[in-house]
């Protein structure tokens, strides 16, 4: 999701921010930077509906399908007058399922975002930014499917005030305004003021070795366009399922994260997160601990070897309505990228230089499904990518 796209927002323009802010004095006489990149890769996904197995229910059959992707990005950023700079990115990508019962998961997305940033004094900045994402998935073959389409629209605009409070200390503290439109159901529809606060600290001792570690947390107030839903009604469709209540569904969403780098022969990083999403929803009441651990090394022949590992425990105020068919509108994560799952998961990427600007990469990747949650819903899918990249910068 969705859940890392605000945390993704602010962090990256707080970087830039804070780069802005340190480099103000130093700033070479050419200042514009730009990045092309180009992506082709060929998959194979091994649940390419992302359907989980209920023990006792009557389930459908797992559709495994070879994927075509294709991923083009570009990145621009000047210093347009003294203490204000610039800043514009772009994304557009797609995915093809070649098997024909998965050809609606076929996708598309396009993103991009705007960022101003103004430099108020020898340690303090303002940024003003905005982000688009838009992704774009046919109707589904079944109804049951149709709350889990990756066919949304999402708007942030934001507003950071950055702090260098040292060599090695920056502060943030940002708020903003996000939309969020889910087109299958547009009771999932929100609005939701956001506010959020990040504090990053840097250490290059003379060894080599960087130390990097980072905080934060961010809040949103979401008010969907749809019912709260209400436990256990008369009218719901059949005995035990929810059904909607008199009442707007409102959910408050706190995020927060911990995390350290070390950055030397070897890269290692380990981090922690820990979001709690309370609602009047009935179902919508989560608590969420991630752990994650990620390592990355140069081998021999020229390889780059980088690993990722993020451990989720959900915890749900609520019991967990599994094996009673379709699931009520309304009960959607919404999701941010079409990569991200509310799983646990392991990615292991082995790439190789193929001459300045081509990349080759290898990527497998392993999800299951979530710990602290009911034992009788199994979820395994495993996907494995060779792709080519192209990259030009300034």
């Amino acid at each position: 999701m969705g859940r890392w796209a605000l945390g993704q927002t602010l962090a990256a323009i707080f970087l830039v921010g804070w780069a802005a802010t340190a480099d103000a004095e130093t700033e070479a006489p050419d200042t514009e930077r730009y990045t092309l990149r180009a992506e082709l890769g060929a998959e194979y996904d091994t649940n390419a509906h992302r359907a989980e197995m209920v023990t006792g229910a009557a389930n459908a059959p797992v559709v495994a399908s070879p994927v075509e992707r294709v991923v083009v990005a570009g990145t621009l950023s000047d210093v347009v007058s003294d203490g204000q700079v610039i800043a514009l990115a772009a994304t557009v990508a797609g995915k093809l399922y070649d098997a024909h019962d998965a050809h609606d998961e076929d996708v598309a997305i396009v993103s991009s975002s705007v960022a101003w940033q103004k430099t108020l004094g020898p340690t303090t900045s303002l940024t003003l930014a905005g982000a688009y994402y838009e992704a774009f998935q046919g109707p589904p073959a079944n109804l049951v499917d149709a709350d889990e389409r990756r066919d949304f629209r999402s708007l942030i605009p934001t507003l950071q005030l950055d702090w260098a409070a040292g060599e090695r200390l920056g502060v943030a503290a940002s708020a903003g305004y996000r939309t969020f439109v889910f087109k299958p159901d547009r009771d999932v529809d929100f609005m939701a003021p956001a506010a959020a606060v990040e504090l990053r600290w840097a250490r290059q001792p003379d060894s080599g070795t960087d130390w990097e570690a980072g905080a934060g947390a961010a809040f949103e107030h979401r008010t969907f366009g749809g019912p709260a839903f209400v436990d256990n009604c008369s009218s719901a469709p059949q005995p035990g399922l929810p059904c909607s209540g008199p009442d707007t569904r409102v959910d408050n969403l706190l995020m927060s994260h911990l995390e350290v780098t070390r950055t030397g022969r070897v890269l290692l990083g380990a981090g922690y997160a820990f979001h709690y999403n309370l609602s009047n929803s009935f179902g919508e009441t989560v608590m969420r601990h991630f752990a994650i651990g990620r390592i990355a090394l140069a081998l021999p022949g020229g390889l780059m070897l980088a690993a990722r590992a993020e451990l989720l425990f959900a915890f749900y105020r609520d019991p967990v309505v599994v094996g009673l068919g379709p699931i009520a509108p309304g009960n959607v994560v919404s999701v941010e990228s079409i990569e991200d799952e509310n799983r646990s998961s392991a990615r292991v990427d082995l790439s190789r230089d193929l001459g300045e600007r081509l990349r080759l990469t290898a990527r497998y990747t392993f999800y299951a499904n979530e710990l602290g949650t009911t034992a009788a819903v199994s979820y395994r899918r495993q996907t494995l990518l060779l792709s080519l990249a192209f990259a030009l910068e300034k």
